[in-house]
């Protein structure tokens, strides 16, 4: 008898690759540095001065004193002026490099998450697959346990995002806003969890009598007599709570991928297959939830028989491979189009300026330098 079964043995490989491989390939920093990502320049002070029409600064005797070399070029200590802000000037750009994203906040995070969601998914394949040919017997399906380890980063993310609006002083109406969210799915949840079976399949009927049954009969072996440890409503209550509080945390990134949706189809206006492509990762996850919508989808195509035909359009384990492979194409789609999303959310920096050109007065070089850098 072998001391290390094959997902054992599966887990300590993929852990040792995961050591190896990643100091020197990270999937994360791939997307961001090898996908064609580019971003913009602020504008250096001098350039600043020749559109303005300014005359160059001259430095006094003060200045001169306090004035400092950084990569051979005098930088004088204080170089405020104030510029026209429908100043015509083009924004150079260059490509996003490592130097560039390696120091900016919750990057650390991010490249572990993407890097080890990747790992966890070769895993999953990989022990489905032998599965297939050798069936587990009395043994612990190891790749669900790295599935739900990327649901707990992927959460854990979210949630150090979200507390960061119940930290600040000036954050209020983002505060209020995610509490209202989360009541607001807590409605919705619980709306859902009153639906019938017959109407959508949740699998929750079926996956609580499968608990509770395996749970009375563990608690009668220990002596204790108990039709189950926890009621259906109550149950059904705290799934509801968890939902509302999951789509409290997805409430600005859902907000986000909106923003950078409605730029994408912007910028893609001139390639009818990018927008095409982009309404359909769009609208693809609503497709999805109408398939477990029993009326309009397992009985639409796999119960009802149309005239002029012998039997429906689908079987009922083509319908469910249909409903697995739509949802690994929404994961295949979004991840190929998100470089897309990516560059129409640097492309900000470039429509404040456009916004900026529209209006009247003056700003200082300072604050103009600041629009291109804000992100």
């Amino acid at each position: 008898m072998a001391i290390l079964g094959a997902q054992m043995v599966l887990t300590l490989i993929m852990i040792s690759i995961i050591q190896k491989v990643n100091p020197h390939f990270s999937f994360a920093k791939w997307i961001l540095c090898s996908t064609g990502l580019y971003r913009y320049l602020h504008p250096s002070d001098d350039l600043l001065r020749a559109k303005a029409g300014l005359p160059k600064e001259k430095l006094s005797k003060v200045n001169h004193k306090n004035k400092h070399k950084q990569n051979n070029h005098v930088v004088a200590s204080n170089g405020q002026f104030h510029i026209p802000r429908n100043i015509d000037i083009q924004l150079q750009t260059v490509p996003v490099l490592t130097q560039d994203v390696i120091h900016l906040r919750y990057f650390a995070e991010y490249q572990w998450l993407m890097d080890f969601s990747v790992y966890a998914a070769i895993v999953y394949i990989i022990s489905e697959a032998y599965h297939y040919f050798f069936p587990l017997k009395n043994e612990v399906n190891l790749s669900m346990v790295w599935s739900f380890l990327v649901i707990f980063f992927a959460l854990k993310l979210l949630s150090s995002l979200t507390v960061l609006y119940f930290q600040s002083e000036e954050s209020i109406g983002e505060r209020s806003m995610v509490i209202v969210a989360c009541l607001v799915y807590l409605l919705i949840a619980m709306i859902v969890l009153i639906i019938d079976e017959s109407i959508l399949e949740t699998g929750l009927e079926d996956a609580y009598a499968s608990f509770n049954s395996s749970a009375a009969k563990f608690l009668s072996q220990q002596g204790l007599h108990s039709s189950g440890p926890a009621s259906k409503i109550v149950m059904k209550f705290f799934m509801a709570l968890g939902c509302g509080i999951l789509g409290s945390l997805f409430t600005f990134p859902g907000l986000r991928m909106a923003k950078m949706h409605w730029d994408s189809l912007k910028y893609c206006r001139d390639s009818k297959l990018k927008q095409i492509l982009l309404n359909i990762s769009f609208i693809l996850p609503f497709i999805l939830v109408v398939l477990w919508i029993r009326p309009i989808s397992r009985d639409y195509l796999t119960v009802r028989i149309f005239e002029g035909m012998e039997k429906p359009l689908l079987k009922p384990h083509i319908f469910e491979t249909l409903r697995l492979v739509l949802v690994i194409l929404v994961v295949i789609l979004r991840f190929a189009l998100m470089p897309i999303y990516l560059q129409s959310y640097l492309n900000l920096a470039s429509d404040r300026i456009s916004d900026l050109r529209r209006e009247a007065g003056r700003i200082t070089n300072i604050d103009f330098q600041n629009k291109v850098n804000y992100n």
